[in-house]
């Protein structure tokens, strides 16, 4: 007879056999004992937009600063008018009346559901209105101090790390190797607009930019400079700005549109147009080539958004993970790390992943987009997807304590899928325990691995 391997030696305490007691309530006594094994495992976080400590002490932060990422824009979906919580010269009162009717309709949405989390288990108050804003704004600013981040990443939410991608630094700057490792956007390389652009460029890695040669040369530059920092992912945000799809350019062509460029004979588009109209288009696939084949010369995964655009408009079709599948061909020794499961492609992440070896599914911001849309796609995915390849969770946060408040979510999901998948017969309990470890610690451990 054939012995299944264990991969835990040891099973874990929390999955023990319970008294005969608890058999009264079978299904409730083995989500408690799910949830005691996922609580224990500490969380290697595949993305965040996370703050220097120190620069987020020095900010005055009250209700209104955490609920404007994410949350704010559900209230504005909802109808708040954008300016009106941002205006100069406001009080909280003035603000909080403005808030307030919108976000009675969007405080139960995934975004919603991470602040009320994050204000009632940080901060200490079950309700958000007008009686409690001042003492919420109070128990926040007496927060808002070293120690912070200690308390909330390290002792509540139990994350030993966390991939950061700090977009607000052009140049790469290595972030607090406590919390984080870092991953590097390239994008600026692959999408100047004009002469300017690439003159920042130029000042930026100190190197001339008078051909398309230079301007491979200054990515190139800049690639080292992230490496020793301690990249140990490349990331792309591209989706925000054109479609996914990225054609094999030749270098003639891509340098033709430089030139273009540089004499200031492209006319750019306004508005939406922006997102589908590329005039320089050859240049960008080119680039956006180039990188790959430096990610792959150091094998660096890319991570790569998908799905759903951050704010309130956008055009959602640039953002089809399908169109990204030329790449998995063309670099077979390149990880792809889809983020945000797609969502709403999330059923195309699943195939991608399942077809292609170099490809993985991330479930960072997912878990707030839609809790009850996560829940459903990680049953599907464990069918369809090896479990080695699934990432399940990244915060995706300016902010700390929303950060935890997304883990909440997201370690509840996950023992409500596992449980319900013990309870199908899909796996055993010691079985689920290790499904969980992956999920939330060594596959983005594995990609992400911190850099001495």
């Amino acid at each position: 007879m054939v012995t299944r391997r264990r991969w835990f030696s040891v099973a874990l305490p929390a999955l023990a056999v319970r008294p005969a007691e608890s058999r009264a309530h079978p299904s409730r006594a083995l989500r408690e004992r799910i949830r005691q094994a996922v609580e224990q495992v500490e969380v290697v976080d595949s993305h965040e937009h996370i703050l220097p400590e120190q620069e987020r002490v020095r900010q005055a932060v009250d209700f209104f600063t955490l609920a404007g990422h994410y949350a704010i824009n559900d209230v504005i979906s909802a109808g708040l008018a954008p300016e009106a919580t941002s205006a100069k010269g406001l009080t909280a009162e003035e603000r909080w009346r403005a808030f307030e009717p919108h976000w009675r309709h969007a405080r139960f949405t995934g975004y919603g559901q991470a602040l009320r989390i994050a204000i009632r288990d940080i901060y200490g108050f079950d309700e958000i209105n007008a009686a409690t804003l001042p003492k919420i704004n109070e128990a926040i600013a007496r927060r808002n101090r070293p120690g912070l981040y200690g308390y909330v990443l390290k002792e509540r939410a139990r994350i030993r790390y966390a991939v950061l991608d700090d977009y607000w630094n052009a140049a790469p700057v290595r972030p607090d190797p406590e919390f984080f490792v870092l991953a590097r956007k390239f994008d600026r390389f692959i999408l100047p607009a004009t002469a300017k652009d690439v003159a920042e460029l130029e000042k930026l890695t100190g190197v001339s930019i008078a051909s398309l040669n230079g301007l491979k040369q200054a990515m190139e530059r800049s690639f080292a400079q992230s490496l020793e920092a301690g990249m140990v992912a490349v990331k792309s945000t591209i989706a925000y700005n054109r479609e996914l799809r990225f054609a094999e350019a030749s270098e003639q062509a891509a340098a033709a549109d430089f030139l273009r460029l540089m004499r200031g004979e492209v006319r750019l588009p306004e508005g939406f147009r922006a997102r589908i109209e590329r005039p320089l288009r050859a240049l960008e696939d080119h680039m956006f080539h180039h990188l790959m084949r430096l990610a792959e010369a150091h094998r660096l995964p890319v991570q790569i958004h998908t799905g759903l655009l951050a704010g309130n408009g956008a055009y959602l079709a640039n953002t089809d993970p399908t169109l990204l599948n030329n790449l998995f061909f063309l670099y077979p020794r390149l990880t792809f790390d889809l983020f945000h499961i797609g969502y709403p492609y999330h059923d195309q992440v699943a195939a991608l992943a399942k077809l292609f070896p170099n490809v993985c599914i991330d479930f960072c911001w997912a878990h707030i987009i839609s809790p009850t849309v996560a829940r459903r796609a990680l049953s599907e995915f464990l069918d369809a997807v090896p479990i080695n390849k699934i990432l399940g969770f990244g915060g995706d946060y300016r902010y700390p304590e929303l950060t935890y408040g997304h883990l909440v979510i997201a370690r509840r999901n996950i023992v409500e899928v596992l449980a319900d998948k013990v309870e199908e017969g899909f796996c055993d309990e010691d079985e689920a325990a290790e499904i969980a470890r992956l999920l939330l610690a060594d596959n983005a451990a594995r990609l992400f691995p911190r850099r001495s």
